[in-house]
């Protein structure tokens, strides 16, 4: 908006309230984002996951079924 607009009192138009209607529903997505990952216990542990990372357990060995070692 330039302040020649604003001081004359100009009409906004139409596509302000578009612009407004599609931050809310941005923002209405955001919210509903956030309520899923708090329901599904995305935030619950998140220290635990850069320890999962580096665990040497054999389970979790890419490739491991069907594939003999080379030794």
């Amino acid at each position: 908006m330039c302040p020649n607009c604003v001081l004359s009192q100009n009409a906004l138009g139409p596509g302000i309230y578009i612009a407004f209607g599609v931050c809310g529903v941005f923002f209405i997505l955001g919210l509903i984002a956030i309520w899923w990952s708090f329901r599904n216990g995305e935030f619950e542990d998140m220290e635990d996951v850069k320890y999962e990372m580096m665990d040497d357990n054999d389970n979790f060995v890419l490739g491991k079924s069907g594939t003999k070692s080379i030794k």
